[in-house]
């Protein structure tokens, strides 16, 4: 069902989400978290609303990525060992716990109190426990693809290709 083209396809695809994911953290953790204290106390319900309603896409993101792992798990191209998808199977689950369990329960906080100082502190600083896992994970699937990259590739006969070398 998948030969070695569809299954690095596969891969390709979970790498762009993962990458996706890793830049969109990044980029809250070290662009709008930091100037979440320069807005007003009387703007920031409507931005901090407005940016919670688009997290909603990290969130299905973080579930797409993880079927692909599972499924790229199952559907590995050759050279990409188990414990490869295993540990970065893992470390998506943790930053995703980290959100649900820390900080999506500080940004209930933020919705109901505005751009308290001590909330927004707070969400700085356990932010790591999901940024950590984070780019452990992106250098991980970094390393998976350039073995991937390294390692030749041959595609096996078919129709297309029978009686050519290839």
């Amino acid at each position: 069902m998948f030969d070695e083209r569809r299954k690095r396809l596969l891969f390709l695809v979970l790498m762009v989400v993962v990458f996706f994911q890793t830049g969109a953290h990044a980029s809250q953790a070290f662009v709008n978290y930091p100037a979440w204290k320069y807005i007003s106390a009387e703007s920031f319900p409507t931005y901090h609303r407005v940016m919670t309603t688009g997290a909603a896409l990290l969130a299905l993101s973080r579930v797409i990525e993880l079927v692909l792992a599972i499924a790229a798990l199952r559907y590995r191209p050759t050279v990409i060992k188990p414990w490869m998808l295993v540990l970065a199977i893992a470390l998506s689950l943790c930053a995703l716990l980290s959100t649900v369990l820390i900080q999506r329960p500080i940004h209930r906080q933020l919705d109901i109190v505005g751009n308290a100082p001590e909330l927004l502190g707070r969400l700085q600083d356990t932010n790591w426990l999901r940024l950590v896992p984070e780019w452990i994970r992106a250098g991980l699937y970094f390393w998976m693809m350039s073995l991937l990259l390294r390692s030749p590739f041959h595609e096996g006969p078919t129709s297309e290709n029978r009686g050519r070398s290839v």
